[in-house]
């Protein structure tokens, strides 16, 4: 199920990538690997106040994109660890869910970007044509976990911020 509904303002808290780091598939499956088989996603839950959750967060800009492998916190959680910290707004968002046991890590980023468009264009929500070129250029993938710290449901969350110029690096002389 895919609406346009707000969603409050969270911190992301994890590690960043570049673009450089992908695997040949375009994933970040090694670097997902690990991270998984760290004492990170140990340290990110004993800090959590809020639910549990395994979180991908893309950040675009027009030429680029740094993704964080992480999870999302309250607003005002205090950084820690080696952990990085990015703070998204509360915004209107598309978002999906959906019922989930597995963190889907291994299919390229393209790919999945891909798969969370269809679900909004099939519900037929109005989104941004170029995310890179808006106000809040914000991709989220979250794994929610239950008490049993079982991957129980997925949401695609794609934030909707005003158009911005079009044409960045044109200068007047």
């Amino acid at each position: 199920m895919a609406e346009i509904k707000n969603v409050d303002a969270m911190r992301m808290i994890g590690y960043p990538y570049l673009p450089t780091m992908m695997d040949g598939n375009g994933s970040f499956y090694s670097d997902w690997e690990e991270f998984m088989h760290s004492d990170a996603p140990a340290q990110l839950d004993a800090h959590q106040t809020g639910q549990k959750n395994r979180t991908a967060l893309i950040v675009f800009s027009p030429y680029s994109f740094v993704y964080y492998i992480g999870s999302l916190f309250p607003v005002g959680t205090e950084k820690f660890g080696d952990f990085v910290t990015f703070d998204l707004p509360d915004s209107k968002a598309a978002v999906h869910t959906e019922t989930a046991d597995t963190v889907i890590y291994q299919i390229g980023v393209n790919q999945g970007i891909e798969r969370l468009m269809k679900q909004f264009e099939k519900s037929e929500l109005k989104i941004p044509e170029h995310l890179a070129m808006t106000s809040k250029p914000y991709l989220v993938d979250s794994w929610r976990m239950d008490e049993q710290d079982k991957i129980c449901d997925y949401a695609g969350i794609m934030y909707i911020g005003e158009e911005q110029d079009s044409q960045p690096d044109e200068y007047d002389d």
